[in-house]
């Protein structure tokens, strides 16, 4: 079944789709089926959902990705290296790629094959020991991936984890949600300064049992889970009912970084808009204008919030409102963060103008 766009949104020239990215079934480490997250997420509306358990493409071989009640599910999986760190999401391989590879290894496979690769969750600083371990990204030096995971829930949520907040963390999980941090946003913009990096929400959804005292309960149920951190994408034509074709609308907009996040906590987001505009031409998340003069930043939000234009990783406006406008007097990376209460809401990818 294609997709039902009585709901979709059309943002200036361009249509807004949203969805999840980054979860586990019982392919891997999760605990419920294909089948099963994939109608959770229908039934909450979800226009896409990317698929990725680890080191195994079962579920795209079984002939999984299409529409599921309107909701397009695609199936990629997630890749580490021997030390298990390094983790990688990859969609388009041929195969699962050979578990021995090093990451440059299979970062610059995924790129000769064509794949989407995006860094999953870079920014874990817990130590590596211990019941939870972390999973960081090290491989730094490698240059042929095609963007990051700027919010991870649960690796959010793993990093604060402390005895004394255990229970509420456990019966709230949403509630603590902050924001990116402040080293993974920096990250973020200083590779954006040289090409094109996008960025992404991620809820690395397993739906785990977790014990508090007595108690067995589901930590992030994927239900949950799907109403916190998305991704929201800006496509210049509507969805295809053709798997081939929306498959390449989606990694495409992904590449471009037609994209922004949000957490679905602090309210709906969808109808958010970032633009550039001179004279008759506006471009969106990544695109680019030749230089700053006489060009209008505008930013709009669907409910009022405390809105900061950042450049080249710097603030250098804010207000409160539902909208943002300003003419740009040097040229660089622009992005918006937009916070309410001071916890994150939306965070778009950048613009480039003049470099």
């Amino acid at each position: 079944m294609g997709r039902k766009d009585n709901t979709v949104k059309k943002i200036g020239n361009y249509y807004e789709y949203t969805g999840c990215i980054h979860l586990h079934t019982t392919d891997s480490d999760g605990t419920k089926t294909i089948e099963e997250v994939t109608e959770i997420a229908s039934g909450l509306g979800l226009d896409f959902l990317l698929v990725t358990d680890h080191m195994t493409l079962r579920a795209r071989e079984d002939g999984h990705e299409g529409f599921h009640n309107g909701t397009l599910l695609l199936i990629g999986y997630e890749h580490n290296d021997l030390e298990d760190c390094n983790h990688y999401l990859l969609f388009e391989t041929r195969e699962v790629l050979p578990a021995d590879m090093t990451p440059q290894e299979y970062v610059a496979e995924g790129r000769k094959q064509g794949a989407l690769g995006i860094i999953a969750h870079p920014d874990e600083i817990r130590p590596r020991l211990g019941k939870y371990p972390s999973y960081p990204w090290l491989a730094w030096d490698v240059e042929e991936f095609d963007g990051i995971e700027i919010w991870n829930q649960m690796s959010e949520w793993m990093e604060n984890l402390k005895p004394h907040n255990q229970i509420v963390m456990a019966f709230s999980p949403r509630r603590i949600l902050r924001a990116p941090t402040d080293r993974v946003l920096a990250k973020w913009d200083e590779l954006s300064m040289t090409r094109k990096v996008v960025g992404i929400g991620a809820i690395d959804a397993h739906g785990f049992p977790y014990k508090v005292g007595p108690f067995t309960i589901t930590i992030f149920p994927y239900k949950v889970q799907f109403q916190s951190i998305r991704t929201h994408l800006l496509l210049p034509e509507r969805l295809s009912n053709d798997l081939k074709t929306a498959r390449r609308q989606i990694y495409s907009a992904l590449r471009d970084c037609r994209a922004y996040v949000s957490n679905y906590r602090r309210g709906n987001a969808s109808g958010f808009e970032y633009y550039a505009q001179r004279g008759a031409e506006t471009v969106v998340s990544g695109g680019f204008l030749d230089g700053y003069k006489d060009v209008r930043l505008v930013v709009k939000t669907p409910h009022k919030a405390s809105i900061s234009l950042i450049r080249n990783g710097q603030a250098i406006l804010r207000c409160e409102g539902t909208s943002l406008e300003c003419r740009p007097q040097q040229n660089g990376i622009y992005r918006v963060e937009v916070k309410k209460k001071q916890r994150g809401w939306i965070y778009s990818n950048h613009i480039r103008i003049g470099i």
